[in-house]
């Protein structure tokens, strides 16, 4: 059992414990001592204790209750006629105290007699059940449609308990009558279905729960929990079930997940990004969609070129601003050669396009904004952006009247003529003079940036700086992989020259 509660002896409270073996392996003792004021403090000290112990459910008869089950008369049901057959076959200890109500007899406790202390969240629970009683009935006649309604208006929360009440009959005989003074010392409650076993008032530990009764006596009495401790061939037999089930289960998360932990080819550096083209807002018309295109340079690649250019939905922008929620994202894996770092310590980075497109009544498209970006690949992490975008201005009335009218999509080649497209780096000029633009609106962008190299594995073997740029890393990486390369050509032709001789020596 695992214990949720602690016993305060100033005041009782219920001990909750959660049972994880069958509940009939229970069992509670009890231990009660009367002291009675009138008598001297020599004597109260030799007052004997009556201890007991109790099996769960178990039923203990009290004076009354033998008297009157003895007699085959007073049985009248099947219960009574089984105690009546209990009481004459068996011997009881008539010095004892105690007596029990399982919960197969239903005893329901008098709550002035035994009134437990109720709670703060109880009394509110208690204040809304009266205030939701708003109806009152204006007679005494039973109606059965109103107490269908009001059963399924009033939904309880069903719970299968168990009871089980501990008495204590401290009464006296007058005249040869005996005059019974039960006073209960402990009730238990068992849930079948949350396995949840309650003790009020809980276990003792080294303090006895005190009680005052008629005729002046006090009594002073203990509960302590007697339950036996598993054998320990059953605990390690028990052990070793769950060791075997902990093990079968990680067998198949290992069967789902895999132990092989992907790791990209040597000599090459892994950038995964994480994209999201949040909003965009300040354009000339509503019902816009973005299109992006990923430009890579020069020792880049990408397993799936597909994933390099995509598109939006399209959103209705509101408010003044024509604010428009995207939310598209997507994810690109790029791919670069570490050994190209030898010829250039800093390699040209990929750049991402955007055109921000509208479409509107008889598709007419027309070209919103255009804008572009570098992606951070040298720096992990997450990365925010605001890009303003512009659209090429039309030439004259005409210009202005077909894109009205008709639209003006696409008047470009290619997207990635606003940025620098590839093939200019070997011209020293790249003319964009005369070209009209026209300022538009704004696109939010996020960007996660994650890396991934056996390079790494290296820098942290050999303790390098963490505040070394990627590329310094990989470079000094690339060079001390390039130098083990040499050495191991250079010791593989020694021995093969080596062999050689030997050879040469031989057939001489």
């Amino acid at each position: 059992m695992y214990n949720y509660s602690s016993c305060n002896m100033e005041t009782k409270y219920t001990g909750y414990y959660r049972c994880s073996d069958n509940i009939s392996n229970f069992k509670i003792r009890l231990k009660l001592r009367v002291e009675d004021p009138d008598k001297s403090s020599n004597i109260k000290k030799q007052e004997e204790w009556h201890i007991q112990e109790f099996s769960w459910q178990e039923k203990q008869f009290s004076r009354i209750e033998r008297q009157f089950y003895a007699e085959i008369n007073n049985c009248v049901t099947d219960l009574e006629k089984i105690y009546h057959d209990k009481i004459n076959a068996e011997d009881f200890n008539e010095n004892s105290i105690f007596h029990t109500y399982p919960d197969i007899d239903g005893y329901i406790q008098d709550q002035d007699r035994f009134r437990k202390q109720i709670s703060h969240l109880e009394k509110l629970v208690e204040e809304v059940r009266l205030n939701d009683e708003t109806e009152t009935r204006t007679n005494n006649e039973y109606d059965y449609k109103e107490s269908v309604l009001s059963s399924l208006g009033n939904k309880i929360i069903y719970s299968n308990f168990e009871n089980m009440f501990i008495f204590a009959d401290l009464g006296d005989y007058i005249e040869d009558i005996w005059m019974e003074n039960q006073q209960l010392l402990c009730e238990l409650k068992f849930d079948k279905i949350s396995k949840v076993l309650s003790v009020y008032p809980d276990f003792t530990h080294s303090q006895s729960y005190h009680k005052k009764i008629q005729g002046g006596k006090n009594i002073h009495y203990y509960i302590e929990n007697c339950s036996p401790r598993i054998e320990e061939s059953e605990e390690i037999r028990e052990n070793e079930i769950a060791k075997t089930i902990h093990d079968c289960k990680l067998s198949l998360t290992r069967e789902i997940i895999s132990d092989k932990f992907f790791l990209p080819p040597k000599n090459k550096l892994n950038v995964y990004i994480f994209f999201e083209i949040l909003s965009g807002r300040g354009f000339e018309y509503s019902d816009v969609y973005v299109q992006y295109r990923v430009d890579l340079p020069s020792h880049w690649s990408c397993e799936d070129p597909n994933t390099l250019h995509g598109v939006t939905q399209t959103c209705i922008g509101y408010n003044q601003d024509g604010l428009s929620h995207f939310g598209h994202d997507f994810e690109i894996i790029l791919e670069y050669d570490i050994q190209n770092l030898q010829e250039k310590s800093i390699p040209e980075t990929p750049h991402i396009y955007f055109e921000i497109i509208s479409k509107s009544s008889w598709d007419r498209y027309r070209t919103e904004g255009l804008t572009y970006t570098s992606l951070p690949v040298s720096s992990p992490g997450c990365h925010n952006y605001t890009l303003s975008c512009f659209r090429f201005d039309t030439k004259g009335q005409s210009g202005r009247m077909r894109r009205f009218f008709i639209g003006d999509s696409y008047n470009y080649k290619d997207v990635r003529w606003i940025g620098l497209p590839s093939g200019t780096e070997q011209s020293n000029i790249f003319n964009k003079y005369g070209v009209n633009t026209i300022g538009t609106g704004q696109i939010d962008v996020r960007m996660n940036i994650l890396h991934q190299s056996q390079a790494f594995l290296h820098e942290f073997k050999e303790g390098d700086s963490k505040d070394a740029h990627i590329y310094e890393k990989l470079n000094a990486s690339s060079l001390i992989r390039s130098v083990n390369q040499v050495l191991k050509a250079f010791k593989k032709a020694r021995r093969h020259m080596i062999e050689v001789k030997k050879d040469v020596a031989s057939v001489k």
